[in-house]
Formats: structure tokens, sequence, C-alpha cells
């Protein structure tokens, strides 16, 4: 319709006319443009809220097994420290099988694997950007690139030298009755000795008299200390960035320059 007016005045040289069909022609395309690009900007806002969302529920997983890994290093470092005492002479349990089950759980492990999906699908996708607080996205990408999480999946040698001492049948005693598991969380539990103390005795023997289980222990024990203090400072950045994205998405401002 603008189109055949417009064809028209050109005709009668109308000149009044061409400029106004004109400029409503010019107006038209910017308005839809500007109607697009509004558009695109809250799918883009949308999208962003939602994987702010995932970012802050990873977070909240996060912690849990950070604060459960704590814990179970502290038992870990706790039975190596008793082993540590004998070794030296000092004052500690006196019991056989309770000296052995120390050997056995100071070597447990249990690794640490980030749940950091959402913050990978956006970095794959090339969709950081959708996170358009500068600050922010360089604060996740600092987390998120888990400086010292080697030492949080460490095995020791240790591990494998005391349980190349302990008899299997002992060792799949103790599993069945010493430990429990949910598949991610792992505990250590007291149970009682399931032969006499003089066949305990003599494998604790062995394991004492054996000076490079004991500088082996040293080694792992000095770095579950330290998975400690990485995990506990990384504890504090998950809940500060946390609770900063739950405010932002409370404010309806995950997006904000």
């Amino acid at each position: 319709m603008i189109l055949r007016r417009l064809t028209t005045a050109l005709r009668k040289q109308d000149w009044f006319t061409v400029v106004i069909e004109t400029l409503i022609v010019v107006l038209g395309v910017f308005l839809g443009i500007q109607l697009g690009n509004w558009n695109a900007a809250r799918a883009d806002d949308a999208r962003a809220q939602i994987y702010l969302q995932r970012i802050a529920d990873d977070l909240t997983e996060e912690i849990k097994i950070y604060e459960d890994r704590i814990a179970f290093w502290r038992q870990v470092s706790d039975n190596g420290m008793v082993v540590l005492d004998q070794a030296a002479g000092g004052e500690g349990l006196h019991d056989p099988w309770e000296i052995l089950l120390a050997y056995f759980q100071a070597s447990q492990v249990a690794e640490f694997y980030p749940v950091n999906s959402t913050f990978e699908e956006l970095k794959s996708a090339g969709d950081l950007g959708l996170i358009r607080d500068a600050d922010l996205r360089s604060e996740l990408s600092t987390y998120y690139a888990y400086p010292g999480s080697e030492s949080l999946r460490e095995r020791p040698r240790y591990r494998e030298h005391v349980r190349g001492i302990i008899p299997v049948r002992l060792q799949l005693y103790i599993w069945t009755n010493c430990y429990q598991t949910d598949g991610v969380r792992q505990a250590l539990k007291s149970c009682p000795s399931p032969v006499e103390d003089a066949e305990i005795q003599q494998v604790v023997d062995r394991l004492r008299a054996n000076q490079q289980l004991t500088e082996e222990l040293h080694y792992w024990i000095s770095g579950q200390e330290v998975a400690i203090l990485i995990v506990r400072q990384s504890v504090a950045t998950a809940h500060r960035l946390r609770d900063e994205l739950v405010a932002r998405l409370g404010e309806g401002d995950g997006t904000t320059q």
C-alpha cells in the first residue's frame, strides 16, 4: 500500500508525499529492527536467569559434597595420626585390632569431582556473555578453574603399600563391617575384631616395623591436611557466589551490567 502511494507520488512529482512515505517506510523498518532486538534481549535475559539458577543449584550441591569430603578426610587424617603417634612411641591405642584398623582406615580416599556441568555448558556454547556482569563472570571463571584440585584426587602410595600387608580376609571384614557408603558419601565406623588379638598383633608388628610405610603415611596425612585447607577456602567462595546469585535472582537482576 505504501509502495503504491510512493510510486504514484513519484509519477506526479509530489515530493512532499514522497518524503513522508519514505520516512514512514524507514521508521517502520527501524521499529521492526528495534522490536526484534528487544525480543532477542528479553530471550537472552530469560536464558541468563535460567543458567544462573542452575549454577546456584550446582554450587549448593557442591557445598554439600565439599563438607562431606572435609568430614571424611578428617576421619582419615585422625586415623593416620593415631598410627604415627604409635610409630613414634607415644601414648595411644593399645588394642591390636584398633591399631590395625587405624592403619587401614588411614589409607581411605574420597576423591572430589566438580559439579560444574552448567558452567561448562555455558562456556562450550560460547554463552558466557549472557552473564553480563563482568566481575561476576570473572569470579565464576576463577572458581570453576579449581586451583589445587589435583590434590583432591590423589591415590597415595601408602594406600597400595598398607593393603599389600594386611591380609585380604581382614580387609574384606573391614569393608563389610567398618565402612559404609551410599555411592556418593562415605563414613568410617568402629567394629569389633573378627579374630584373636595374637593374630592381629602379628600383622601390627609387620606394619610397625616398616619404616617406608611410616614415611608414606607422613606424606599422605600432610596431603590430607592441605586438601582440607583448599576445600575450606572453596566452600567459603562457593557460599559467597551462591548467595550473590540468589540475591540477584531474587531481584530479577541476574544479568545487570
